[in-house]
């Protein structure tokens, strides 16, 4: 097997990020029922009622910097993107516990063994499937599981995803984030996706998209329509470990890459 490249950028602070995420192989059809065939697409004035509602908490300030992951030096954006993602639909469902859990755990399950990135869809499954342990027990730099405690597989059954959806279209994103749901999606990550305007808003980049993030809120600023952008590189990425996104982040991204909302877990409410 050939090796695969992956595309790295250095941030603004000088560390190496390896951009792992893959596009899937061609004629790739999403085996999760889609957003759309299961939750009614909103209007856009529903859209705008909820992004408006008085009681609704903006989730950069039910989530703060504490909930931001750090995948540092590996191409595992997929792994943490889903795990970020999980450990707010459990805490949105009522388990409270704020436990951060593992994105390496996840990559460990669909890296081949090599540090080769992977496809969104991948990460998802396994998600569903395997679920993921505690961060504690397998932190950033053990993607391999020879390196993992015994522990960490049953942890991982406790956390699973229950119903993830693939999302289909522009409509069918926005109204997943105006309900409440996290989307797991690819961007595009390059000079501009690590400057941030005077609003917190990040510039687009050209390419089919080479990183995996989830985004958890839909939001207006400015006049604009954006969307609160989640990212794995720690808090001083962006506004504590954040970016608010257009659109055109996601021109060249959706449709090449499935996007995914996460509306649930296996677990209990406490």
């Amino acid at each position: 097997m050939a090796d695969i490249e992956i595309d790295q950028i250095v941030d603004q602070e000088g560390l190496v990020r390896r951009l792992g995420s893959l596009l899937p192989q061609q004629g790739f059809v999403s085996s999760f029922n889609t957003f759309e065939a299961e939750h009614p697409v909103w209007e856009d004035d529903q859209i705008l009622r909820a992004i408006k509602d008085a009681n609704r908490t903006p989730r950069r300030v039910l989530f703060l910097v504490y909930w931001i992951l750090n995948q540092l030096s590996h191409g595992s954006c997929n792994g943490f993107a889903g795990a970020g993602a999980l450990q707010k639909a459990r805490y949105l469902r009522g388990i409270l516990d704020k436990l951060l859990l593992s994105g390496a755990f996840v990559y460990s399950k669909i890296n081949g063994g090599r540090d080769n990135g992977s496809a969104l869809e991948d990460g998802l499954k396994t998600i569903q499937i395997d679920g993921t342990c505690p961060q504690v027990l397998v932190p950033w730099n053990m993607i391999y599981p020879n390196q993992q405690p015994k522990t960490a597989v049953a942890e991982a059954k406790k956390h699973r995803g229950l119903a993830a959806y693939a999302v289909q279209t522009k409509q069918g994103f926005r109204t997943a984030l105006a309900a409440g749901f996290p989307v797991i999606v690819a961007v595009h990550a390059g000079r501009n996706f690590q400057t941030l305007n005077s609003h917190g808003i990040a510039g687009s980049d050209n390419g089919q998209g080479n990183h995996a993030t989830h985004c958890d809120d839909i939001c207006i600023i400015n006049g604009k329509e954006v969307y609160d952008n989640v990212n794995s590189w720690g808090a001083n990425y962006g506004t504590e470990g954040r970016a608010y996104l257009t659109w055109d982040s996601f021109e060249q991204t959706f449709g090449r890459h499935t996007f995914y909302a996460i509306a649930s877990t296996f677990e209990s409410e406490v």
